[in-house]
């Protein structure tokens, strides 16, 4: 699994080097043509917040916003109808607007947040869901339980349990 993992990132790494074929590193060269936009890969852009011209990019598959400071994520990435692949890695986010439970969301990468607890509307995702990343994020038995619970057919990957009371 680790294996197929590693060849999905490098597959996307290597198909956003240019950006051609609707792949885009940069906000500004992607807003040029906000309709051909399919993968937007703003990692490590120093983003406090999600750019709201983000959703001008109706044909958007694969947002890519890993490494910032972002906190909060706004409940209009929604009208991202073809939405499929989200990775939010490495920010500071406690949690994501129940909105976000109506995307086909395929792949959902959380890792080193803050956000321990889902919605229980994000049950309506967890059939198309395939695979969540909530490494890095320190939770009990209890929080990682309830996020089973949620998500019960998809592929979710956890760090071990804390003893921590909450």
């Amino acid at each position: 699994m680790n294996r197929l993992f590693l060849i999905f990132f490098l597959s996307i790494t290597f198909f956003c080097q240019g950006q051609t074929n609707g792949c885009f590193k940069s906000l500004e060269s992607a807003l040029k043509n906000p309709t051909e936009v399919i993968t937007l890969d703003l990692e490590k852009k120093k983003l406090k917040v999600v750019p709201k011209e983000i959703f001008e990019m109706r044909n958007l598959e694969r947002l890519i916003l890993k490494r910032n400071k972002i906190k909060d994520v706004p409940k209009e990435l929604s009208a991202l109808k073809h939405l499929h692949y989200l990775d939010l890695a490495s920010n500071n986010i406690d949690s994501l607007p129940k909105e976000l439970s109506i995307l086909n969301l395929d792949t959902l990468i959380l890792w080193d947040n803050r956000i321990r607890e889902f919605d229980r509307e994000f049950e309506k995702m967890s059939s198309k869901l395939k695979y969540l990343d909530l490494r890095a994020i320190q939770m009990n038995r209890q929080e990682q339980k309830k996020i089973k619970e949620i998500f019960p057919t998809t592929n979710i990957r956890l760090a071990f349990p804390c003893n921590c009371n909450r």
